[in-house]
């Protein structure tokens, strides 16, 4: 007999490779936004994972090109193979349909929408995109990327009022003088309860604004007695020292 001896051992465990992609030449040029995305990310796997019912893993994507759509077909076509009673392990075969359109279409707005509850406050980027890998089946997996626009700024209840506009809203008292009369001072010195001291009304009142006169009015009773100026005409004119 041969003196040969023979050894097995078990073959090595097959190497991972990771599958890198460069970013496409028609991508847009990185922001330099560093804010942390993580919630948002593992939130979006959470949502695949309950919505597709397989394992989904989500990693931060190296971009898309501008025309790409914002939602993989081949995930839209897994949505629209669960919904329509397939098996997610066999998705549709025909991916550039209209049935897969609209799911992915579907998707989009069910992810936007939590992209927008869990954006960062202090992001900069106008979008994130985010590689998906979808386990359907043992050894089978299926790829896609989703691009996820920033939520539009928060547009006030009431739009912004420059400060000298602002200034007209103000509320404010005028001075409308009634009536005007000299006298000399003999005629006051008997001032007693009672007595009576004539003068002439004005038929245009100034109306005065600080030190200066900015209109005319005329005086016109009111039904319950009170009396109201209605302002006649714009008469602009320092009174006082100040020019």
């Amino acid at each position: 007999m041969s003196d040969l001896l023979i050894r097995t051992e078990a073959p090595p465990a097959a190497s991972f490779v990771d599958s890198w992609r460069p970013r496409p030449a028609e991508a847009a040029p990185d922001d330099g936004d560093d804010t942390p995305f993580e919630p948002l990310i593992l939130a979006v796997e959470d949502e695949l994972t309950r919505t597709l019912g397989v394992e989904v893993s989500v990693h931060p994507g190296r971009g898309l090109a501008p025309g790409a759509p914002d939602i993989a077909p081949e995930l839209g076509a897994l949505l629209a193979t669960l919904r329509l009673g397939g098996d997610v392990a066999r998705p549709v075969a025909q991916i550039s349909g209209v049935v897969t359109a609209r799911h992915a279409r579907l998707l989009g707005d069910q992810l936007l929408a939590l992209a927008h509850r869990l954006w960062p406050p202090a992001r900069r980027r106008p979008s994130i995109t985010l590689d998906v890998l979808v386990t359907v089946a043992e050894g089978a997996s299926v790829v896609g990327s989703i691009r996820l626009a920033a939520p539009p700024d928060p547009v006030p209840v009431q739009p912004a009022v420059p400060l000298g506009a602002a200034a007209f809203t103000l509320p404010m008292r005028l001075a409308v003088r009634i009536a005007e009369e000299e006298v000399p001072l003999a005629r006051l010195l008997p001032l007693e309860p009672g007595l009576i001291i004539p003068f002439n009304a004005c038929p245009d009142m100034p109306v005065r604004l600080g030190d200066s006169q900015v209109a005319l009015a005329s005086l016109a009773p009111l039904p319950d007695g009170r009396q109201q100026a209605s302002i006649t005409a714009l008469a602009l004119k320092p009174i006082g020292d100040r020019a």
